[in-house]
């Protein structure tokens, strides 16, 4: 029987990145995964800002969160010897006067000074309505998500360090040791994401899978470099192409996309852009949400070896190294996590 520091259930983005930190840190981790085309975390816009842009405030403890997702992108991006990251100014169009006036009096504030232009950009692009022009949005960017799971699968994998199926519980023995199949290890992490709601250790965690749709499509002769942001996001990609999104659908449970989507993204950007828009691709996702949008990360309630690192949300590439780099600290060092995200705050709704 193979033995491993760590078992990681999910191999997505926070699988992936809670993987390669263990990893650098010389714990022998072993994942599974079964392998799907579209998923949240592959299709996702991959970018990043601090901002949460409908009221002009900072994200969640964005402070701390910067510093640990440009480590983890230098050191991937050194381990693999390829670039996933790609810097990128955030323009927030605005809507009146009234936005470009709150924009400059939120500017004023020592906390967000780092984050935004304390300026208006006038439109220039003449495809693009923006009568208002943009603020612009500091320390974003994007990364290539799709990439970065498939250059760490592709590793696990030359390694033998990967099984491609889907976890199944009841192959699962906990003693003094974590035991699955033929493999045996000291812990186990799952980063399963909406997947969780199946699992019978942490199906009482109130996660609230919520369905979101983006389309690609080709805008020849637009030239926009910046991450344009409204009540849509348009975000290039090179050669005319752009990655539009996303919606947000609390009722639909499943990973099928659909017509009502499409057109509700096609028109939103239509309003943006008087340009031709020729459709690439649609597709669809569940984001593992979470009732009080915080992430889900902690130890199970029973069993000592059994851990959960989930719920990321639609802001798990900036959060997802920060918790990664707590849970560590937890799991290897018994430091405290924080309360806000540490799963005892669900104890009450855990039944043996």
């Amino acid at each position: 029987m193979k033995h491993f520091d760590y078992l990681i259930v999910g191999q997505g983005l926070a699988g992936t990145v809670l993987a390669f930190k263990l990893i650098q840190q010389g714990n022998n981790v072993f994942i599974i995964d079964k392998y799907r085309e579209c998923t949240s975390s592959k299709i996702a816009l991959g970018a990043y800002n601090p901002m949460v842009l409908k009221r002009f405030t900072p994200c969640w403890k964005v402070e701390e969160q910067l510093g640990p997702l440009k480590q983890f992108i230098d050191d991937f991006e050194a381990s693999f010897q390829e670039k996933i990251h790609i810097p990128m100014p955030l323009w927030r169009k605005f809507q009146s006067v009234q936005e470009q006036n709150l924009w400059m009096e939120k500017s004023e504030s020592a906390r967000l000074k780092p984050f935004m232009e304390p300026r208006f950009i006038s439109n220039p692009h003449q495809h693009i309505q923006a009568d208002f022009g943009f603020g612009q949005v500091n320390n974003s960017g994007r990364v290539i998500l799709p990439k970065m799971i498939q250059l760490f699968r592709d590793r696990i994998i030359n390694e033998s360090l990967f099984l491609d199926e889907d976890f199944n519980p009841e192959d699962l023995e906990l003693n003094n040791l974590v035991r699955y199949k033929d493999i045996s290890a000291d812990k186990i992490v799952f980063c399963e994401g909406h997947r969780m709601t199946l699992n019978p250790m942490f199906d009482y965690l109130p996660m609230l899978p919520t369905k979101g749709e983006l389309i690609t499509v080709r805008i020849k002769d637009l030239k926009v470099e910046q991450h344009i942001k409204t009540g849509i996001s348009l975000l290039p990609l090179g050669d005319d192409l752009y990655k539009v999104g996303a919606t947000f659908n609390w009722v639909e449970k499943d990973e099928i996309p659909t017509e009502a989507a499409k057109v509700d993204l096609v028109n939103k950007l239509r309003a943006l852009v008087d340009l031709d828009v020729e459709l690439v691709n649609h597709q669809a996702g569940l984001r593992p949400a979470v009732k009080d949008r915080r992430a889900l990360v902690g130890q199970h309630p029973e069993h000592s070896q059994v851990y959960v690192f989930n719920g990321l949300g639609s802001r798990g590439l900036l959060i997802s190294p920060y918790l990664a780099n707590q849970l560590i600290a937890y799991m290897e060092e018994s430091t405290a996590l924080n309360p806000e995200v540490d799963i005892n705050r669900f104890a009450k709704e855990y039944t043996c």
